[in-house]
Order: structure tokens, then sequence, then C-alpha cells
């Protein structure tokens, strides 16, 4: 795995990502704030889930599904 660092701000709950990176390329996400961060409500978790995998293909879905059952 190779690692890059750069700072930015979100607009609108987007952050751009650098120019050098394609499109299509799997990408694990840390997050640092100096600002405290609300964690989301058990009743948002759903909704949140639900748009992380809004507009994922199918083989995008099983893709990440049999990348994560190779972690356990």
């Amino acid at each position: 795995m190779h690692a890059i660092e750069f700072e930015t701000i979100p607009h609108q709950h987007i952050i751009r990502l650098p120019d050098n990176i394609p499109d299509g390329v799997s990408l694990r996400v840390l997050l640092l704030s100096q600002a405290p961060l609300s964690t989301p409500s058990n009743r948002n978790l759903k909704t949140l889930l639900a748009s992380v995998v809004e507009g994922m293909t199918d083989a995008n879905i099983a893709r990440n599904l049999r990348k994560m059952s190779h972690c356990r």
C-alpha cells in the first residue's frame, strides 16, 4: 500500500483529491481534524450506509465484499 498526505478543506461534504490520483483506485481514508467531530447517531447510520453504496455497480460491491472477506 502506498500513501500520500495532503491537506484540504471540504466544501458541501466533498473533499477534492489531488489530480495525480487516478479514477477507480481504491482508497482508505483517515480523517484527522482539529475541530471535534460528531459521531452519527444510530438512527442516521442506516441512511449513511445506504448512501455509501448508492451509485456503486454490483461488480463494485462484489469486489469490495471479496476484499473484506480476505481481511477476516
